[in-house]
């Protein structure tokens, strides 16, 4: 069972210092490379007086429109939209507008939504964010059928419809194993955006799969980084992670019950969180998480948050294409099931 390897991050996984339109630049060199996908999450605030790093985090409306224009052949994602926040049929028109603009490569990530700020600041009820989810995804839903939308005494005809019919793929990001196995239940897709521990994601992946799921269709994030070698891995990647860590502190990832703090600990993170090293260390990790979980689609966090510097994560992307992919693609696992520190994958 082969593997494809796509890109999440606030700017599709390319964000990095520098200007945003540099990301589009980059975006063309990632789909010659052969990447699959680029995907964007919604964020907001990203000051440095709120989180203690400045992430250069943009409109994701906006961005995709940009990156489907430069590119041709990349799926375009979200991981993802926090629907609560939006008028439905505001994003069912942006939603369907960039479908055609890409040609039919728009993959619909929406999430609930679980940030206290951002419910304060765009007057969303904490309490009511569930039903504002599930009546938004409906209306949605109905924006893009044939038949006119019946809003008040009036009904409309909401333009423009999707490319993809009945609709673009929708991948519901969760981090809560009931919200997993409804979207299979649903027949939606799942997305792992990628900050959890081993177990948190065998947990996630093995409720989806008890509803009915696949979790070979579940795009799973991972911080990512390829070297030249395991060495120069560890030499230039530490000190990312002693940033990155210390923002997850800061934003208070442990709460959200995916990560611990002992998880936090920077080389504790890099060993059992990051996939780091050469090529064929990092390949090697790859195929054990496809025997592990049944997966085959990664989303890699290859910019971590923006703290790579942008030299790094251009050669990292260029190894991951030109050296990594050969080795999944020939496949040359024994077949044998490996095994993660710390994960237990039974029913």
């Amino acid at each position: 069972m082969t593997m494809e390897i796509g890109l999440s991050g606030c700017g599709g996984g390319l964000e990095s210092e520098g200007e945003v339109r540099d990301w589009l630049v980059l975006a063309e060199e990632v789909e010659s490379l052969g990447f699959s996908s680029l995907w964007i999450n919604e964020e907001h605030f990203q000051s440095r007086a709120h989180t203690g790093a400045a992430r250069n985090c943009v409109d994701p409306m906006v961005l995709a429109g940009a990156l489907a224009a430069k590119t041709s052949r990349l799926r375009i994602g979200f991981s993802a939209l926090l629907l609560p926040l939006h008028h439905p049929i505001r994003m069912a028109e942006a939603i369907a507008t960039l479908d055609r603009i890409s040609g039919g490569r728009i993959d619909f990530g929406i999430s609930r939504g679980g940030n206290q700020r951002y419910f304060d600041a765009f007057g969303v009820d904490p309490a009511r964010a569930d039903e504002a989810f599930i009546t938004s995804l409906r209306q949605i839903l109905d924006c893009w059928r044939e038949e006119p939308l019946s809003l008040g005494a009036n009904s409309y005809c909401i333009l423009p419809k999707p490319v993809q019919r009945p609709h673009p793929p929708i991948y519901i990001a969760t981090y809560h194993k009931e919200r997993a196995r409804w979207a299979a239940e649903q027949g939606f897709y799942l997305i792992q955006h990628g900050i959890q521990s081993p177990t948190h994601l065998a947990t996630i992946l093995s409720a989806y799969r008890s509803g009915g799921g696949r979790p070979e269709q579940v795009p799973v994030g991972r911080f990512l980084y390829v070297s030249n070698d395991d060495r120069s891995a560890y030499r230039e990647l530490f000190p990312v992670i002693e940033e990155l860590t210390a923002f997850l502190r800061k934003i208070g990832i442990t709460k959200r019950g995916v990560l611990t703090e002992e998880e936090l600990i920077p080389e504790r993170f890099y060993q059992e969180i990051v996939i780091a090293g050469g090529p064929a260390t990092c390949a090697e990790h790859l195929r054990s998480m496809r025997e592990l979980y049944g997966i085959r689609r990664v989303n890699g966090l290859c910019s971590f948050f923006g703290f790579l510097p942008r030299d790094l994560l251009f050669r990292s992307l260029t190894l991951i294409a030109r050296e990594v992919l050969p080795l999944l693609r020939e496949d040359s696992s024994t077949g044998n099931v490996a095994t993660i520190p710390g994960v237990s994958y039974a029913e």
